[in-house]
């Protein structure tokens, strides 16, 4: 199985969170996220030594906080870095964040907008970047259409089965199906991992 997200396509800014702190030992540790997505960025929740005054990116303020997000080159207030489509604050829900279309987005939101997790090889439908899929021999499939052409039966994980002529069949169903398909080529058995 395969969770088929790829929200990464595309060339456009980054910016990583990490958290930094002077807290000493009884602070947050450094947490960092290696992607060499460009659309990724991480969030860095930082103490505030007040040795530079620094606005906020969103509302302009000083912040005179305890706590602030460092995030897309910019410094934030803790309640001000936002998803543009949900409000969600991002450096509660997370260290990382999605930056594209002049939006800061959590990552359900940009795989809602701009994930794609490709079109179902069985029923030919969109299959949401979200989703979990089957992949074989280059197409990906919904999970409920992963399925033996003869018996329908769903295949899962563990499972055996064959590809006849670009369908699929379970382990049950092969030798029967082989047998009324006339000369094939030899017999192609698969896992389902």
């Amino acid at each position: 199985m395969d969770t088929g997200m790829s929200p990464f396509n595309g060339n456009h800014d980054s910016t990583q969170l990490v958290m930094n702190t002077s807290m000493g030992s009884n602070g947050p540790s450094p947490v960092s996220a290696n992607n060499n997505n460009n659309n990724m960025n991480n969030i860095s929740a930082t103490t505030n030594n007040n040795a530079g005054v620094k606005a906020c990116a969103a509302c302009g303020g000083r912040i005179c906080d305890r706590f602030l997000l460092h995030a897309l080159d910019r410094y934030w207030h803790t309640g001000c870095l936002k998803c543009s489509c949900c409000q969600a604050q991002l450096g509660e829900i997370g260290t990382s964040c999605f930056h594209k279309a002049g939006m800061i987005l959590c990552r359900n939101d940009y795989i809602r907008l701009f994930g794609s997790g490709g079109t179902c090889a069985s029923c030919n439908q969109n299959i949401p970047a979200n989703e979990l899929v089957m992949r074989l021999q280059g197409n990906v499939y919904h999970l409920k259409c992963f399925t033996c052409m003869s018996c329908n039966c769903q295949l899962m994980p563990g499972d055996r089965f064959g590809v006849i002529n670009g369908s699929l069949v379970c382990e049950q169903d092969y030798p029967k199906v082989l047998k009324g398909h006339g000369p094939l080529p030899t017999r192609t058995s698969h896992k389902v991992c």
